[in-house]
């Protein structure tokens, strides 16, 4: 798996100085980012953007241990026996028009070549691998228009590349990090299982995975794979692809996977330590919880808001947790006489930071999530109130979450929560999320735990 990772010899084969065709772009990545060597292999030039360029695979004058295919789809197989005959140890194929559309005995040819020579395969009809650690990106879409996110030890594993590439955009614009995506596409040899293995050797503790289906005989791998990695304290969320029977026939012409009995799927890989998450505002709440928030311990809610709309609507809609009455009678003679402790608790519409703070201080230790809800257009509070927050989740190690409703100053209050690296939600929607997918990732844990209990 290194050499689709790690190669030290990268040849973009497709190469062209055009825009915005895949191999400008895949090849314009590579060379802002890769610390390998590089190459450029298209019969029309002699360099691409500054990079030798050959007419074959087989010309190129070095080793090449990976070469990432963007060409037709009829020129694939030829590419493929160029491999063979270069040695080439691993192919990305970028290149759709296969099993997906019925094309099912080329594919299986060029599988087939590709296998039986050792030649380790990405894809066809997939974005590739960014790899923050080697600079690979075979991704062909422009850092200028999709920002790639700062390094973390999340890995995106997703059958859709497009997909992966909107969270990678997502995740940049909310200062979230992503480390590795991985794009498998039609899965003619390279899987889940082997990618998740491998990057949790690489020192990746956190993945959100969107599958589609598995192949046939890889569950039962497939399942011990999630199953260790949570054992080994890694964190899993995942999409599953196919839930109704219009979406699982557009499964079938999108990546010629089958989708599977969608229950059974989500219950099973739930039972095994991994966090289903069921529509794209979970998947992105599951990822701003791994990068700031610790795990979730118990199931006391406590909101603080100095709306009280706000704190009774989150109420309402956040299920699953209790929300014991606080009592603390220090606190109690501190806030002003006609505000009572309650959960949610109200410190009022001119509630100040210190506010904020003396209820936090005396009252988050005993909660296991905080959310924090400040309507921030009120003259009182400041944007100190996330470093409030900030220093909240630091003194307990329970997860907090900053809930920011508003325009203009919402807005400020999410860039200092971004710049403290803290958990963010505009408005109650993205809360109630956030909420869910904490508890939800609590119970998969404890799942897990269980099964390595009774196994």
């Amino acid at each position: 798996m290194d050499f689709l990772f790690k190669p030290s010899s990268v040849a973009v084969v497709g190469a062209t100085p055009k825009v915005p065709k895949p191999g400008y772009v895949i090849l314009s990545n590579m060379k802002r980012s890769y610390k390998g060597k590089l190459y450029a292999v298209n019969p029309k030039y002699k360099e691409v953007l500054g990079v030798p360029c050959y007419p074959s695979l087989r010309e190129v004058p070095d080793e090449v241990e990976l070469a990432v295919v963007a060409v037709p789809t009829s020129a694939v197989e030829a590419v493929v026996d160029d491999a063979i005959e270069k040695d080439v140890r691993a192919l990305i194929i970028i290149t759709s028009g296969f099993s997906e559309v019925g094309n099912e005995e080329l594919e299986n040819r060029i599988k087939e070549k590709a296998l039986s020579h050792g030649i380790r395969v990405v894809g066809p009809n997939c974005l590739g691998i960014y790899y923050y650690p080697s600079g690979l990106d075979t991704f062909f879409f422009r850092e200028a228009g999709t920002p790639r996110p700062r390094p973390s030890g999340l890995a995106l594993v997703s059958q859709s590349g497009a997909l992966a590439a909107s969270l990678m955009d997502w995740a940049a614009s909310r200062g979230c990090g992503v480390g590795a995506a991985v794009s498998l596409g039609n899965k003619v040899d390279v899987g889940e299982s082997e990618v998740l293995n491998y990057l949790f050797g690489e020192g990746f503790n956190h993945f959100l995975m969107y599958i589609e289906g598995l192949r046939e005989g890889e569950g039962k791998a497939f399942l011990e794979t999630v199953l260790k990695l949570r054992l080994g304290g890694a964190r899993i969320g995942f999409y599953k692809g196919g839930r109704k029977r219009e979406s699982a026939a557009a499964v079938a012409s999108h990546t010629a996977s089958v989708a599977g009995d969608y229950k059974a799927y989500r219950d099973l890989l739930f039972e095994f330590g991994a966090t289903p998450l069921y529509d794209f505002a979970e998947v992105k709440a599951f990822v701003s919880a791994l990068q700031y928030s610790p795990e979730l311990r118990g199931d006391k809610l406590l909101i603080v808001t100095d709306a009280g709309g706000i704190g009774i609507m989150l109420t309402d809609l956040i299920e699953g947790y209790k929300m014991p009455r606080p009592v603390d009678g220090e606190l109690e003679r501190e806030l002003p006489s006609y505000l009572r402790l309650n959960n949610p608790l109200d410190v009022g519409g001119d509630a100040d930071d210190e506010r904020y703070r003396k209820a936090l201080e005396r009252l988050a230790p005993k909660y296991d999530l905080i959310i924090v809800a400040a309507l921030m257009e009120s003259p009182a509070t400041s944007l100190y109130l996330a470093d409030i927050v900030k220093e909240s989740m630091e003194r307990t190690g329970k997860p907090h979450l900053l809930l920011g409703f508003g325009g203009t100053m919402a807005e400020a209050l999410e860039r200092r929560a971004r710049e403290l690296e803290i958990p963010f939600a505009f408005g109650v929607d993205e809360a109630v999320a956030y909420a869910r997918v904490l508890l939800r990732d609590k119970f998969a844990r404890e799942l897990a735990e269980a099964r390595k209990s009774c196994c």
